[in-house]
């Protein structure tokens, strides 16, 4: 007797559910990835350093728009002195990408903030990119640009 369903077509079926279930998971983590990046913004305009700290990798490093370049210590530094104090965010244009345990998400964000006392408003275009550790995702490196006016 011969089978209802080929083998070919069984593969075909069987390969169609998994895609779905991989997109489902990197959907998931996508998802996940970006509530962090949110709440790497809240923890900063909040000054919840514990947080911010948990959300960055011990080797995270952060080329600034202003040339400078922070670690996880002089970053989190930046937001204990008061040097860098963040009112608003509104991040838009995101894009995550997985390579394996590693994701990028690369967008722009609209900041009122103040650096060293001195109000202003920048747009910045940005490349953040996380490592999948320990069981959550932590930032290693971000490079930020200031757009043109």
């Amino acid at each position: 007797m011969k089978p209802l369903v080929s083998l070919s077509v069984r593969i075909t079926l069987a390969l169609f559910a998994l895609a779905l279930s991989a997109e489902g998971v990197f959907a998931h983590a996508e998802k996940e990835i970006d509530q962090i990046e949110g709440a790497r913004y809240d923890a900063m305009i909040r000054g919840d350093l514990a947080s911010l700290a948990s959300i960055l990798a011990d080797e995270f490093v952060y080329h600034q728009p202003t040339g400078n370049v922070a670690t996880k210590a002089s970053y989190i530094e930046q937001i204990r002195s008061g040097e860098v104090k963040i009112r608003k965010v509104e991040r838009y244009g995101v894009k995550i990408h997985f390579y394996g345990d590693v994701a990028t998400a690369m967008g722009s964000t609209r900041l009122d903030l103040e650096l060293k006392g001195e109000r202003s408003e920048v747009d910045l275009y940005y490349l953040n990119i996380w490592a999948w550790r320990d069981g959550r995702w932590q930032i290693v490196a971000r490079q930020s640009a200031f757009k043109k006016k």
